[in-house]
Protein backbone atom coordinates (compact mmCIF):
# COMPACT_ATOMS: atom_id res chain seq x y z
CA UNK A 1 0.00 0.00 0.00
CA UNK A 2 1.46 3.39 -1.13
CA UNK A 3 -1.48 5.65 0.57
CA UNK A 4 -3.53 5.59 3.16
CA UNK A 5 -7.41 5.60 2.87
CA UNK A 6 -8.30 9.59 3.04
CA UNK A 7 -4.63 11.16 1.61
CA UNK A 8 -4.90 13.63 -0.47
CA UNK A 9 -2.63 13.60 -3.74
CA UNK A 10 -1.55 15.60 -6.80
CA UNK A 11 -2.47 13.97 -9.70
CA UNK A 12 -1.96 15.35 -13.55
CA UNK A 13 -6.24 14.40 -14.60
CA UNK A 14 -6.21 13.52 -17.99
CA UNK A 15 -9.88 13.11 -17.59
CA UNK A 16 -11.31 16.87 -16.60
CA UNK A 17 -11.51 19.24 -19.19
CA UNK A 18 -8.80 20.97 -19.73
CA UNK A 19 -6.65 18.50 -18.33
CA UNK A 20 -4.42 19.54 -15.84
CA UNK A 21 -3.72 18.82 -12.12
CA UNK A 22 -6.39 17.88 -9.38
CA UNK A 23 -6.21 16.59 -5.83
CA UNK A 24 -7.63 13.35 -4.98
CA UNK A 25 -8.78 11.74 -1.96
CA UNK A 26 -7.89 8.19 -1.66
CA UNK A 27 -10.88 6.16 -0.21
CA UNK A 28 -9.41 2.60 -1.06
CA UNK A 29 -6.18 2.16 -0.92
CA UNK A 30 -5.99 -1.23 -1.54
CA UNK A 31 -7.49 -0.86 -4.80
CA UNK A 32 -6.52 2.56 -6.08
CA UNK A 33 -9.61 4.44 -5.75
CA UNK A 34 -9.57 7.95 -5.48
CA UNK A 35 -12.53 10.65 -5.38
CA UNK A 36 -12.04 14.49 -7.13
CA UNK A 37 -11.50 17.45 -5.15
CA UNK A 38 -13.53 20.39 -6.69
CA UNK A 39 -14.03 23.68 -6.09
CA UNK A 40 -17.66 24.14 -7.14
CA UNK A 41 -20.53 21.58 -6.16
CA UNK A 42 -21.47 20.96 -9.85
CA UNK A 43 -20.01 16.98 -10.19
CA UNK A 44 -21.33 14.07 -9.26
CA UNK A 45 -22.59 13.79 -5.77
CA UNK A 46 -20.61 16.79 -3.61
CA UNK A 47 -19.99 16.72 -0.24
CA UNK A 48 -18.85 20.03 0.93
CA UNK A 49 -15.03 20.01 2.76
CA UNK A 50 -13.99 23.43 4.58
CA UNK A 51 -10.65 24.57 4.54
CA UNK A 52 -10.90 25.28 8.21
CA UNK A 53 -11.16 21.87 8.60
CA UNK A 54 -8.92 20.72 5.69
CA UNK A 55 -5.74 23.11 6.21
CA UNK A 56 -3.92 21.56 2.51
CA UNK A 57 -7.23 23.84 0.70
CA UNK A 58 -6.74 27.01 -0.29
CA UNK A 59 -10.39 27.50 -0.37
CA UNK A 60 -13.70 25.54 0.89
CA UNK A 61 -13.90 22.73 -1.94
CA UNK A 62 -16.09 19.82 -2.15
CA UNK A 63 -15.99 15.70 -3.08
CA UNK A 64 -16.67 14.46 -5.88
CA UNK A 65 -18.50 11.80 -4.20
CA UNK A 66 -20.15 9.51 -7.96
CA UNK A 67 -17.41 7.78 -9.92
CA UNK A 68 -14.14 6.65 -8.49
CA UNK A 69 -10.96 6.98 -10.40
CA UNK A 70 -8.53 4.14 -10.36
CA UNK A 71 -5.12 5.58 -10.09
CA UNK A 72 -2.28 2.67 -10.53
CA UNK A 73 0.77 2.49 -8.37
CA UNK A 74 3.19 4.04 -10.72
CA UNK A 75 1.07 7.46 -10.94
CA UNK A 76 0.28 7.21 -7.11
CA UNK A 77 4.22 7.38 -6.02
CA UNK A 78 5.14 9.98 -9.03
CA UNK A 79 2.71 11.68 -7.23
CA UNK A 80 4.01 11.19 -3.77
CA UNK A 81 7.74 11.50 -4.84
CA UNK A 82 7.00 14.90 -6.30
CA UNK A 83 5.53 16.11 -3.31
CA UNK A 84 7.69 14.80 -0.56
CA UNK A 85 4.97 12.54 0.86
CA UNK A 86 0.77 13.21 0.61
CA UNK A 87 -0.29 16.85 0.50
CA UNK A 88 -2.71 16.72 3.21
CA UNK A 89 -5.18 14.30 4.86
CA UNK A 90 -9.18 14.82 4.67
CA UNK A 91 -10.36 15.34 8.14
CA UNK A 92 -12.49 11.95 9.21
CA UNK A 93 -15.46 14.59 10.17
CA UNK A 94 -15.98 14.45 6.92
CA UNK A 95 -16.83 10.62 6.52
CA UNK A 96 -20.77 10.30 7.79
CA UNK A 97 -21.78 12.47 4.73
CA UNK A 98 -19.15 10.57 2.07
CA UNK A 99 -21.19 7.55 3.53
CA UNK A 100 -24.27 9.29 2.59
CA UNK A 101 -23.04 10.25 -0.49
CA UNK A 102 -21.48 6.76 -2.14
CA UNK A 103 -24.80 5.01 -1.23
CA UNK A 104 -26.84 7.78 -3.27
CA UNK A 105 -24.35 6.80 -6.48
CA UNK A 106 -25.67 4.89 -9.13
CA UNK A 107 -22.62 5.29 -10.96
CA UNK A 108 -20.10 3.31 -8.47
CA UNK A 109 -19.79 -0.50 -9.40
CA UNK A 110 -21.22 -2.65 -6.50
CA UNK A 111 -17.89 -4.21 -5.88
CA UNK A 112 -16.14 -0.61 -5.73
CA UNK A 113 -18.96 0.42 -3.57
CA UNK A 114 -18.16 -2.50 -1.04
CA UNK A 115 -14.64 -1.84 -1.06
CA UNK A 116 -14.79 1.71 -0.73
CA UNK A 117 -17.20 1.23 2.05
CA UNK A 118 -15.16 -1.08 4.08
CA UNK A 119 -12.12 1.23 3.75
CA UNK A 120 -13.86 4.09 4.98
CA UNK A 121 -15.64 2.27 7.68
CA UNK A 122 -19.46 3.09 6.41
CA UNK A 123 -21.72 0.95 8.04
Amino acid sequence: MLIGVLEVIWIYDQFIRPPGPKMQVCVDPANGLFFRINERPKWQIPVQILQADNPFLTKDSYLECGSPLELDDYVIQQSLTRTNGPIGVLNRMHLPDICKAIQRSNQIRKIDLAHISAALGCP
